[in-house]
């Protein structure tokens, strides 16, 4: 049975001209496409294919990755807006279109917003909302304190981050849980700090149990080696700078620099601190 908006294992009933045909059960048959046959395949071989349609609404196979299948959440990039809505990239040969009445707000070229996959009930095909939030749900059970979950950072409020968790519930992360730089659309590991009373999940982004100070010195280290061994950052940076920078406070900042000074794995000078 084809899937429109999911992930298939289907096996090749043979290879045309224009690509291998897949048997998708009940008699139904699916094109991939000839650039898209994983090489050295041959008949009866099974294929891991997304389903989605193509121009003319009939359902084709790609062995490309989209950045949600139907019922997920993405970041999506708008690459144009016309007079049916917007059309975002979602990794596939065809843009995903978001009608008008399903834009939170009207959208622009180069914005990223989150966008939640549909199948249009009528039409069969693809289909993108920003309204995100009427299709994600509380918890009643499924996840506890200390549960490791895949995070997507959505909005920004004056308390936090909206999040996304393990792209079925509703989560924030507050300010003090933040650590690095995160932007709306990115996809971090979190864990559930605390399970509200309405089923609400609290996020934390640092892994439980872990030193606040610790954390921040193999933030440093790691930034360091990144950046060839040097970090300009040092007592005279402003709360902003190192805040910018690396995602901590400036008394964070010190103390872990203090522990890897005594620690013998860096130094500092007046343009900063660098690597031994």
């Amino acid at each position: 049975m084809i899937q429109v908006g999911q992930f298939q294992v289907l096996p090749i009933l043979r290879i045309v001209a224009p690509g291998a045909i897949l048997d998708a059960g009940d008699g139904q048959e699916l094109l991939l496409p000839g650039k898209q046959i994983p090489e050295g395949s041959v008949e009866g071989d099974l294929v891991r294919v997304f389903i989605y349609t193509d121009s003319d609404d009939r359902p084709i196979a790609t062995t490309d990755l989209p950045a949600a299948v139907a019922g997920g959440f993405a970041a999506m990039e708008v690459r144009q807006v016309g007079r049916f809505g917007a059309f975002v990239f979602m990794g596939l040969a065809k843009d995903l279109l978001i009608p008008y009445r399903q834009m939170r707000h009207p959208l622009r070229t180069g914005e990223n917003p989150i966008v939640h996959v549909l199948v249009d009930e009528q039409s069969k095909r693809l289909t993108g909302t920003t309204y995100y939030d009427k299709y994600l749900r509380d918890v009643t059970g499924e996840l506890t304190q200390g549960d490791e979950v895949d995070v997507l950072i959505a909005d920004q409020t004056s308390l936090g981050f909206k999040v996304i968790v393990n792209q079925q519930f509703r989560g924030m992360v507050y300010m003090n849980e933040i650590f690095s730089n995160i932007i709306p659309g990115k996809r971090v590991i979190g864990w559930v700090k605390f399970v509200r009373a309405d089923g609400k999940l609290d996020i934390t982004l640092r892994r439980p149990g872990t030193d606040e100070y610790a954390y921040a010195a193999d933030l440093i280290l790691t930034l360091m080696r990144k950046l060839g061994g040097r970090l300009q950052l040092h007592d005279k940076s402003t709360p902003e700078e190192i805040k910018k920078t690396l995602g901590v406070s400036k008394r964070t900042y010190k103390a872990a620099v203090g522990n890897l000074l005594k620690q013998g794995l860096i130094d500092v000078d007046e343009h900063g601190i660098f690597l031994l």
